[in-house]
């Protein structure tokens, strides 16, 4: 009895290990063969996230995806996957920042081209969105993350809604006005971690993440740490990931933050799940270049720095005709989260969606129901 409980224990072993293995040389894996050139690709700004069209192995179609340095995996969606006869490797544990994890089957793209750039065997998980998630809004094919964004090195033309890959790093035209930030890159994650100075301190271990629409989001544990006069509270259940949303209270306080020689209040949100984000909504108001040679990020004043605070209250869609409460102030005594309302500000569902011509001749596109009353966050 205690041969076979050891034997079975040893085989239990061995298969994890080698999943383990698997997943690590996929994720450390991939190449970009291509020498010498700089590729310009357009993109869409959906929401306050990058979506890029590429087009995997041999599909002749464009897909979206979501430009996302804060996945440290890439993400294709599971049907989309089979249609293409991408092969399962292993499977793995994957969490986002709402703290939701799902088990996913790991698959490999053999190639997957930007423009007239390619490249090659990218570890991806087949992602199953969940009915409440808001990704499929923004770009329904998947996400392009960190594995294969360190490949290259990358400029983001906000502004102009244009990223630009190179084999070599971008050189800064205005060095004088352009705060370099280094960052830290897990060798198994390779999702960059960054330090900024807040109210005069210094917080390490912050995402910076292309896939996070906010503007500045720590954890909570942090909040006792920086004193505010403007101070905010809100129990959320609004911001979804890929797997969905989760309920957080966020605590919000205007604080000044310090890039390069100039500082700037705005509102920062400590998450009671955990969350170091730095996202869009301050990244925008930049030229943002990401060197992976010298890990290295350069901010380049593009636009005043303007983050918008959280709203006090966000309504979701429960069903044809109810809203559900999604966000409220933790002050707002008439109101719960999960309450279901027949009218906001005297709009009724029904009548709203047909006006914006989103729902068809039925009710029944999950995604359709989420896309304009959601954050993605």
């Amino acid at each position: 009895m205690n041969r076979f409980y050891v034997l079975i224990t040893l085989l239990l072993l061995g298969t994890s290990s080698c999943s383990y293995l698997e997943n690590a040389k996929l994720l450390t894996g991939g190449s970009m063969k291509r020498k010498d050139f700089v590729q310009e690709i357009p993109f869409f700004y959906r929401k306050g996230l990058i979506v890029v069209q590429a087009k995997v192995n041999d599909d002749t179609t464009a897909r979206e995806f979501i430009f996302d340095t804060g996945a440290f995996n890439s993400k294709i969606e599971k049907r989309l996957a089979e249609e293409l006869g991408l092969e399962t490797f292993t499977t793995k544990e994957n969490s986002t920042a709402q703290g939701v994890t799902q088990t996913i089957e790991v698959t490999r793209l053999d190639s997957i081209r930007f423009g007239e750039t390619t490249f090659y065997k990218i570890g991806a998980g087949k992602v199953e969105y969940a009915e409440n998630s808001y990704s499929p809004c923004v770009a329904k094919d998947g996400l392009i993350g960190s594995n294969l964004i360190k490949l290259a090195n990358w400029k983001i033309d906000y502004q102009n809604q244009k990223i630009y890959l190179s084999d070599k790093p971008f050189k800064t035209k205005d060095a004088d006005n352009t705060t370099v930030i280094s960052f830290d890159r897990p060798v198994f994650s390779s999702t960059p971690k960054i330090e900024l100075t807040i109210e005069g301190e210094q917080v390490s271990g912050l995402m910076f993440d292309t896939g996070f629409n906010g503007g500045l989001a720590m954890p909570s544990s942090l909040a006792a740490s920086f004193p505010s006069s403007i101070t905010k509270t809100f129990i959320d259940r609004s911001t979804a990931g890929i797997y969905g949303s989760n309920t957080d209270t966020l605590i919000e306080k205007s604080l000044t933050l310090q890039i390069g020689n100039d500082s700037n209040s705005i509102p920062i949100e400590f998450s009671s799940l955990g969350k170091g984000l730095l996202g869009n909504d301050f990244l925008e108001h930049f030229l943002v270049t990401i060197n992976n040679d010298e890990n290295q990020i350069t901010l380049t004043p593009s636009s005043p720095v303007e983050v918008s605070p959280g709203y006090a209250f966000v309504p979701g869609v429960l069903s044809e005709d109810l809203w559900v409460v999604n966000r409220v102030n933790d002050q707002q005594t008439s109101l719960t989260l999960g309450d279901t309302l027949a009218f906001i500000n005297g709009l009724a569902q029904r009548p709203l969606f047909h006006s914006l011509r989103v729902f068809y001749e039925h009710w029944k596109p999950l995604e359709q129901r989420f896309c304009h009353y959601h954050q993605i966050r």
